[in-house]
């Protein structure tokens, strides 16, 4: 009888823990995690003739490497343009990723109108100027819940350069 209640408790400990250890490589089999990249960054319309907010709008690709189709819950976001913070936020609407593919998703951000003009004034006034978007997709897991993939993306901006793709040239 001694022995028996030695060994209890640790046997109640191990029945425990094995269920929960053992499902692990079960759910890494189910469930693999989309591949998110950041496809582009645009400007919706002018932002010289525009008076209210500025809109622009994020393109990002979700490859879903999994057999079964994937809903994303959410996109949350951060824009900075130098050393200004021009947009954050979050967009709750639920978009189905098919199986075995690849679905581009739009994401429209509103920049803020007087941070947007002061970053814009010191794009033009510098030679050069970084942006970064950060973010996350929630993407909806079976058994998990909702599992969060970032995404990045950083770079420069170069006015002149801008001035000349869109053929404006100075000499």
């Amino acid at each position: 009888m001694r022995i028996v209640k030695r060994w209890i408790l640790p046997l109640l400990f191990g029945a425990l823990v094995l269920p929960v250890s053992s499902c692990r490589p079960l759910l890494k089999e189910v469930f693999k995690a989309p591949k998110v990249r950041v496809v582009d960054i645009g400007i919706a319309g002018n932002p010289f003739k525009s008076r209210g907010p500025v809109e622009a709008i994020l393109h990002l690709s979700v490859n879903n490497p999994n057999s079964y189709p994937l809903t994303v819950a959410g996109v949350a976001y951060s824009a900075t343009v130098g050393t200004r913070l021009v947009a954050d936020g979050e967009r709750t609407e639920e978009i189905r990723i098919e199986p075995s593919g690849e679905t581009v998703v739009t994401v429209p951000v509103r920049l803020q109108t007087d941070v947007f003009a002061d970053a814009l004034r010191e794009v033009l006034e510098a030679r050069a100027v970084s942006y970064e978007f950060n973010g996350s997709v929630g993407v909806v897991a079976p058994f998990v819940g909702v599992v969060r993939i970032p995404f990045s993306r950083t770079g420069t901006i170069d006015p002149m350069d801008i001035l000349r793709r869109k053929g404006i040239g100075f000499n």
